[in-house]
């Protein structure tokens, strides 16, 4: 599998060589994560296990494998797989993303993402390891923290009068809450606990106003 990996890697970078694969790419690229549950149905498939997928709104238990995948776009171009990974239906989502995260970021790099480099994923991927990776590759993060205790507190810690409102494109009005949505931002240290691992960066808070 990791040679089938690698040769999907090359083959990406020098399809980019040939090609204006991702326009753009030496000012601003983008590294999107993320896991999907695929089904299978043979009893005997390698790697099959039951894992937790979505289906039509509904948490659901299903056989199948768990493939992980990065993707690399720009603000000009659709995007391209730079790194896959497949796993068993029961792997956690946040399973061999550090290694998948750092081959990502190289093979970025060698398809011209000279410029700024932003790696985006979702909640299930804010650990120390995945983190490390991406900075280490040279690139930024933006990732989605989950709500605890030490959140909880820097958000309180934000002065009601350093709330922004914004009005996102094609926003839409929520007319039970009747709120448009703000947001508000603090510097936040994650990982503390973690010798040697802890980051300190901007932690943007949204909420809601009337």
């Amino acid at each position: 599998m990791s040679q089938l990996e690698k040769a999907g890697r090359e083959f990406l970078t020098e399809l980019a060589r040939q090609a204006p694969l991702l326009p753009g790419a030496e000012t601003l690229a983008f590294i999107d994560i993320d896991s999907m549950q695929k089904r299978v149905y043979g009893h005997h498939k390698q790697g099959a296990r039951f894992g937790h997928t979505k289906i039509q709104g509904k948490s659901l238990l299903v056989r199948g494998l768990n493939a992980l995948a990065a993707v690399v776009s720009t603000p000009l171009s659709a995007p391209v797989i730079a790194a896959t990974r497949l796993r068993g239906g029961n792997a956690a989502s946040a399973r061999g993303a550090a290694s998948l995260a750092a081959h990502a970021i190289s093979t970025a790099r060698a398809c011209g993402c000279t410029g700024l480099l932003i790696a985006r994923l979702d909640s299930a991927y804010y650990n120390a390891a995945v983190i490390g990776a991406v900075r280490r590759g040279g690139a930024r993060f933006s990732v989605t923290v989950p709500m605890n205790s030490s959140i909880r507190a820097a958000i309180a810690a934000i002065g009601e009068d350093a709330w922004t409102p914004i009005r996102y494109p094609r926003a839409i009005w929520d007319d039970q809450l009747g709120t448009w949505v703000s947001d508000a931002e603090v510097e936040y240290t994650a990982f503390a606990s973690k010798k040697g691992q802890a980051v300190t960066a901007r932690l943007v808070a949204a909420g809601s106003w009337t």
